[in-house]
């Protein structure tokens, strides 16, 4: 593993950090603001550029639902850089919420994870690649996805995980890194959309692979080698999931229409 991988690793961030710089609780925020968060994302393009770029996708219908995977939990954390320590190339995101009708729903809440460099999970890195290891599963008292039910943590990390209010638009935006991989899977990024509390799409993003093998030639990813499955070998994949992603500065921008 990539030294600055495994450094980032010794760093282990508290459960539930609401404590932490760019982190609040839902409640909290909604009541100090009176109104959602704005969920521009962080980029060198203005928040007009963006609504044209979301324009410009497919926004007809609703989006697909697929599997959460084992490794969801509740961090009830709403903050737009999910990055903690971890390496990796930049990755903003920029994704709008729209009813199958393509209007806005603003005040939802967009809630993402997904693995590091070298293809683990925070909250699981023990786990990671085969079954939770964290002990079975609880449900959760989150503000912003109660009753659902999440996986136990082996540890207490809550890297990559992380939600946003969309603002008026319907648009949240987030700074993680590009995702790595894991044996069995195309690479991918976990989402979640919240409506009063109740969750009304449970999907996931892909990249396009071409897109993958070019950031994975660069330090850290290229310490992580045999990536075994790619988008048309991957039993979860599809189209209407993959996000339109462009260079952004020294790193990328991701965006997509999220329709529920």
């Amino acid at each position: 593993m990539h030294d600055e991988v495994s450094a980032s690793r010794r760093l282990i961030a508290r459960r539930r950090a609401l404590g932490m710089g760019g982190t609040i609780g839902l409640g909290a925020l909604l009541a100090a603001c009176g109104a959602s968060a704005s969920g521009t994302p962080s980029t060198t393009r203005t928040e007009n550029d963006l609504v044209a770029m979301l324009d410009a996708v497919d926004v007809a219908g609703t989006s697909p639902e697929a599997t959460e995977g084992p490794y969801w939990f509740d961090v009830d954390s709403i903050r737009s850089d999910l990055r903690e320590d971890r390496p990796g190339a930049t990755l903003t995101l920029a994704l709008r919420v729209q009813d199958a009708q393509n209007t806005p729903l603003p005040n939802s809440v967009v809630e993402i994870w997904h693995c590091d460099a070298g293809g683990e999970y925070s909250g699981f890195e023990v786990a990671s690649g085969g079954p939770p290891g964290g002990g079975g599963q609880t449900t959760s008292d989150g503000s912003y996805s109660q009753g659902d039910a999440e996986s136990v943590p082996s540890d207490d990390g809550t890297y990559l995980r992380g939600a946003q209010v969309a603002g008026a638009g319907g648009i949240v935006g987030f700074t993680t890194i590009y995702p790595g991989w894991y044996r069995g899977r195309t690479v991918h990024i976990h989402v979640r959309v919240h409506v009063d509390q109740e969750t009304v799409l449970t999907s996931q993003l892909f990249f396009d692979d071409e897109l993958s093998d070019q950031v994975y030639a660069a330090s850290p990813y290229s310490a992580h080698s045999g990536r075994d499955t790619f988008n048309d070998g991957d039993s979860i994949y599809t189209d209407a999931g993959l996000l339109t992603v462009v260079a952004d500065g020294d790193g990328w921008l991701g965006y997509a229409n999220l329709g529920v």
